[in-house]
């Protein structure tokens, strides 16, 4: 397979998985999540019952439309980088998931929909959660590598934990913001930025 051949193939797996996804947010919301089946999914998608099983593992998992990924350039980046100065790797860790977030911009409405099924139905949210624990264990390990220290270490944990928290507090606060009529779509990017400024601007002396 040429490297064309590979990109063409995981843009038809992204296409094919957001399909799914966004059919059974609308779904959701049409008829309320415990009402829907994975036959009424794969239907609305367009795709058959085995395709979505080769996608999510659950209704709850389309919902969810994860796990996250890094960059494997900009990982790469972060894990080369000299420094162990906690404060340090705190700030180039959140450049690195503001990377990722620059890739994966998430749509306003769409996780604001999320957010209301997780709210409302503790499966959606048990799943969203679990999603939270998977990617925070891959960025502690991460972390931990870049410190030169074991998986599990305490200090990366923690990084980990207080970079991943101002993440989600920034997505938080764009989602629930208001959007005006000219521009509802504006980038979380503005948020987040912001929302680590206020962080890094806690561990200056």
């Amino acid at each position: 397979m040429t490297a064309n051949e590979g990109d063409l193939r995981s843009r038809r797996r992204k296409a094919t998985a957001r399909d799914i996804h966004l059919a059974t947010l609308r779904l959701a919301v049409e008829h309320g999540f415990d009402h829907v089946t994975v036959d009424m999914i794969s239907a609305a998608a367009g795709v058959s019952r085995r395709t979505f099983f080769n996608y999510f593992p659950t209704k709850e998992a389309a919902v969810i439309a994860g796990p996250r990924t890094v960059p494997d350039d900009a990982l790469a980046q972060f894990l080369a980088s000299p420094q162990k100065d906690p404060p340090q790797v705190l700030r180039d860790l959140t450049r690195l998931l503001l990377r990722e977030l620059e890739l994966n911009q998430p749509d306003r409405d769409e996780l604001r929909q999320v957010m209301a099924l997780a709210a409302a139905y503790p499966s959606v949210l048990a799943t969203l959660l679990a999603s939270f624990d998977t990617f925070e264990q891959f960025v502690a390990t991460t972390v931990a590598q870049r410190l030169g220290a074991e998986p599990g270490d305490e200090t990366a944990t923690l990084i980990a934990a207080v970079g991943l928290a101002a993440m989600r507090t920034g997505l938080q606060r764009w989602a629930h913001g208001p959007a005006s009529e000219s521009s509802p779509q504006v980038s979380p990017l503005i948020q987040v930025e912001h929302t680590l400024t206020l962080l890094h601007g806690f561990l200056i002396p």
